[in-house]
Formats: C-alpha cells, structure tokens, sequence
C-alpha cells in the first residue's frame, strides 16, 4: 500500500473520533443546561404546600375540641414534632420542627356542608436559592413537610370524626326502647344524698311488686336544681306493661323516638362532666329536647364504695 494513502486512512480516522467525541461533549453539555433549566423553570422560588380534610362534626364542636392542645398527643402521629404556638378563634398557630428546622403552620377551621366542618391548611416556603443542587434539596423538603401535614391531617380528622374526640364521651345516637316507666318524685332544699336516691328507688320496687309489675332495666335518676334552695329529684324504673299507681306513684309514657346515650364509668362528677358534653352536643348539633334526661344506675352506689367502679348510661330524649 502507498504509505501516503495509509496516512491518509489513518488522519481520516482520527478526525471521525474526534468529530464523535465532540458530539458526546455536546450532548452532555446540553443535558447539564437543559437540567440547570428545568431546576430554575419547574421548581418555583414559592412553594404552596396546602392541604383540607372534612371532618363530620359541626366547627363549633370541632373548634372547641381541636383548641385543646393538651389533648393532641391522643391523636397526633409519634414520627411528627408539632406544637401549637398561638391560637385564634377558628385558627391555630403551628410549628412543625423536621431534621431540626422549625416550619410555621397555620391551621384553621371552616364550616362545612351539611353541619360539618372543613380543617385546613396552608404555607407558603421561599426557595429562592441560587444553587440548583440547593434548589433541589429545598424542593424535596417542601415535598417531606407537604407529607407530614397531610399526615396530620388524616390523623385529627380520624380522631374528630368520632363524638369522643370532641366531647370526651362517646354520645351514640340510638332510640327509645322503654315506653312505660313508673316514677316518683319530690322537691327537696338541697342535692339529695345516696340514702335517700335509694330510699325512693326502694319504694318503686316495693310498689312494682306489690301490683305483680315487672322491672325491665335500672333505676333512673333526674335531679335538676330549680333554685338555690330547691331541688327537683325524679325516680323511673321500666316496666313490662303498665300496673294500677296511686299516692306519690305515676306512670310516665315514653315516645319511642331519639335519643342520645353515653355510658359512663366513675363518679358523679364524672357522670356531670358526661351530661354536659352531652348538652354540648346537642346544641352544636342544632337538636333539642322534649323530655328530661334520665341516669340509669347500674351499679348499687349504697354497695360498690368505690366511686371508680360505678357504671351509667345517659338517657338523653332528642329529635
């Protein structure tokens, strides 16, 4: 072969490998620009991270419930570090600290459709960082912080779906199931005491048994304070069919409609608590009441000296 051609062969060669190699740079080149691009045109300098659950409770329940920030560990998620910091009407100040940097959450509360409620919130994150490696970091931050709320979220609206979260009971709305119940009643100058509760729970079931009657269920107490020095004091048992009553005795007929009821185990102040969360319910529910409410006694107060051990329902009429 004629050497100068093989030289020829050999430049030619050369000259195709270099041509490819500056393409390959080129290439990336574009790649690197491109990507630089995209950091700065598809991740904004502002950051919107929002988020709403509903919650089916009305706002004045939920309001009144979510306000007591003692009560969030109940709910709140162990992985999450969120504390309240301020608090205002229907908003609460948050800060959510993650890998060590304190984020400023606000939450808030709207009402609903349908009596129910709408939690909600939003922040905005400045990412407004010159350094696309930076940028991207940020941007995968604002992703973690966006995660964890809505974590938070899910959560409290979990919790405060159900009646216990907010009242601190569970208020379960159910029916009448008991139409007849004797009754006796008197007014006294003060709170009655256990003695006499049973005394007048004694004379019903001396009474019931001397008509051949039938108990169905436990003694029921009202005892409403009419005035500083009057008190009101009612006394039912159910029973199977209606008996001939006379004296201090009636017969009180009971609509078989709704009614609200939440058993209780403790004290009477325990009992109290559960009734006015009860009433609390009621008005947040926008319901009324058509007759008085009753406190079933399960357990013999006389026999059982542990307060803690007393078992009640309240028989809370509604519609």
């Amino acid at each position: 072969m004629d050497p100068r051609k093989g030289v020829f062969l050999c430049n030619f060669a050369l000259s195709k490998q270099h041509e490819a190699m500056r393409k390959i740079i080129g290439s990336i080149l574009a790649i690197l620009i491109l990507s630089l691009a995209a950091v700065y045109l598809l991740i904004p300098n502002q950051i919107s991270i929002k988020g709403s659950q509903m919650v089916y409770q009305p706002s004045s329940g939920l309001i009144r419930g979510i306000m007591q920030t003692d009560k969030w560990s109940a709910w709140m998620p162990k992985d999450i570090d969120l504390k309240a910091t301020s608090s205002l009407v229907a908003t609460i100040q948050t800060t959510l600290n993650q890998d060590g940097i304190k984020v400023p959450v606000e939450f808030s509360i709207v009402n609903g459709e349908k009596n129910n409620s709408i939690i909600s919130f939003e922040l905005i994150m400045d990412n407004s960082q010159w350094s696309p490696i930076a940028r991207v970091q940020y941007f995968i931050f604002a992703k973690t912080i966006q995660n964890k709320l809505d974590k938070v979220l899910t959560a409290a609206s979990d919790y405060y779906n159900y009646s216990k979260g907010v009242y601190g009971f569970d208020i379960v709305e159910t029916k009448v199931k008991d139409s007849s119940l004797i009754t006796i009643d008197q007014t006294l100058n003060d709170t009655p005491n256990l003695v006499q509760v049973y005394q007048m729970v004694d004379q019903l079931t001396a009474y019931i048994n001397t008509q051949k009657g039938k108990a169905k269920g436990d003694p029921m107490v009202n005892i409403t304070r009419l005035d500083e020095n009057e008190v009101y004091i009612q006394v039912a048992i159910p029973i199977e069919r209606d008996i001939p009553v006379n004296g201090p005795f009636a017969i009180k007929k009971m609509v078989l409609g709704n009614l609200l009821a939440v058993e209780v185990q403790g004290d009477a102040s325990t009992v109290y608590k559960a009734l006015e969360a009860t009433e609390l319910y009621i008005n947040d529910k926008q319901k009324t009441s058509p007759a008085i409410p009753f406190i079933i006694y399960h357990t013999n107060r006389l026999l059982e000296k542990d307060a803690r051990k007393w078992k009640s329902t309240i028989n809370y009429p509604i519609y």
